[in-house]
């Protein structure tokens, strides 16, 4: 008994000693934590000073690396590493020019594309950008940035809708004050007394847009969210431009230039002589056969006079040329065949007259359409050398007076060819009747001539 006492107190006193020591332990244990934390906050503290040495050896290693590199080139190497370095300089200046004078063309297109309203916002910006020649280059460079985010601002503000006051002009010129109502690229216009409403047209040169004729109350409604049928042009106004040069037909004269009018002069030229020559040989009829076999039958009988008024009432040219070898008869057929011949020929170069001028008309318009077209292309190519190829609107008058004139002399040649095959076709079958008859005419004498001999 007295050992179990003794063990117990033993263990009693082992067990005291065990929690003493781990009190200890977590005093310890505690204060090392603290002393810890102590000195991190003391490496925080020294972190970033040790990073800005550090960062500091290293450039500063870097730069002798350098000036060690420079010291063992060779003097040919320094001048070639300096050439390239100027190299890339000049090359990045041009890059900054270029930026910049890109910047600045977008702030001038930007600027007019607002509307008077919107203008007053902007304004200083656009000051100090037209006025950047001035400037730095770096701070042209800035000065046109500032205009591209004024831009991106926009178009974020004109996504979700936006409604500016300003003037807007009728198709009749009148001017009215209202508010545009934009959406994205679109735009559309109400004025104050809801007399003009409507799409919104842009014309280049107008300090004042145009506005298509539609419906003030569909445009308001829209505007405050709710669902209508407005009218839109999405060309900006291009289309409606494209219909009214479609049937603006006096425009191409305009065109054309100096060289139209030489076109349209022998056109009208050849037209005359066309229907002049048109009215003398279609009016021309054929005589029949009964007709010249009257005329041999009074020649026969020896009624001259009776065979030429016989003669008188062919509308055909044969009825001058037979009545003129009848004064021939006496000589005989051989004699009244020359006559025959020779009235021939007179017949087929009256039959020919005003048809070479219509020739030469179906020959020269396309000549004169090409030369028009030389001189047009001459005026582009000054023109080019002026204003450069950016822009292609100032190219357009050359171009338009080069095609518009080819275009002409194309119109008047091809009818002006029609016409002179037909019209050529109808007189090569009228002399041919002519000689026809003619020789029948003749055979009837010597016919005749024959009976009386035997």
């Amino acid at each position: 008994m007295k050992k179990l006492i003794t063990l117990w107190v033993c263990s009693a006193m082992a067990a005291t000693s065990l929690f003493a020591e781990n009190d200890s332990i977590k005093q310890d244990l505690k204060l090392a934590i603290e002393k810890l934390s102590e000195q991190r906050a003391e490496i925080a503290q020294e972190k970033p000073q040790l990073a800005k040495a550090f960062e500091n050896t290293k450039a500063d290693l870097l730069e002798r690396r350098r000036q060690v590199r420079l010291a063992r080139m060779t003097e040919a190497d320094r001048e070639s590493l300096l050439k390239e370095l100027k190299r890339r300089k000049h090359t990045e200046g041009q890059d900054i020019q270029y930026l910049s004078g890109l910047t600045r063309d977008f702030g001038i297109k930007f600027e007019n594309a607002l509307l008077a309203g919107e203008k007053e916002a902007y304004k200083s910006t656009f000051d100090q950008l037209l006025g950047a020649k001035s400037l730095s280059t770096k701070d042209q460079l800035t000065q046109g940035v500032k205009v591209l985010e004024l831009g991106v601002d926009r178009l974020d503000q004109l996504m979700g809708g936006a409604v500016v006051a300003g003037k807007a002009s009728a198709v009749s010129g009148e001017v009215k004050t209202g508010n545009y109502y934009l959406a994205g690229p679109l735009a559309w216009f109400v004025a104050d007394d809801s007399s003009l409403a409507g799409s919104v047209v842009y014309e280049k040169g107008s300090a004042i847009p145009m506005v298509s004729q539609g419906n003030a109350g569909d445009v308001k409604y829209l505007a405050a969210g709710g669902e209508a049928k407005v009218m839109v042009d999405v060309t900006g106004g291009k289309a409606q431009a494209l219909a009214e040069l479609s049937f603006d037909r006096w425009s191409l004269f305009k065109k054309g230039g100096f060289w139209i009018w030489p076109i349209i002069s022998i056109a009208l030229i050849s037209l005359i002589c066309a229907l002049i020559k048109a009215t003398q040989i279609y009016r021309v009829s054929t005589p029949s056969d009964g007709w010249l076999a009257q005329i041999l039958e009074a020649v026969r009988e020896g009624e001259l006079e009776n065979a030429k008024e016989i003669c008188d009432r062919a509308y055909h040219p044969v009825g001058g040329l037979i009545k003129k070898s009848i004064d021939f008869i006496k000589a005989g057929p051989d004699v009244v065949e020359e006559v025959v011949y020779e009235q021939l020929i007179g017949v087929q170069s009256k039959l020919q007259t005003w048809l070479s001028f219509i020739a030469i008309t179906a020959a020269t318009a396309p000549l004169i359409g090409l030369l028009g077209t030389v001189s047009g292309m001459i005026k582009t190519f000054n023109v080019i050398t002026v204003v450069g190829t950016s822009d292609p609107r100032p190219l357009a008058g050359g171009i338009s007076e080069a095609l518009v004139t080819t275009l002409f002399g194309l119109i008047v040649a091809i009818p002006a060819l029609i016409l002179h095959a037909l019209l050529s076709r109808r007189c090569q079958g009228i002399s041919q009747a002519a000689e026809k008859l003619g020789l029948t005419f003749v055979n009837g004498l010597r016919g005749g001539s024959e009976e009386k001999a035997n």
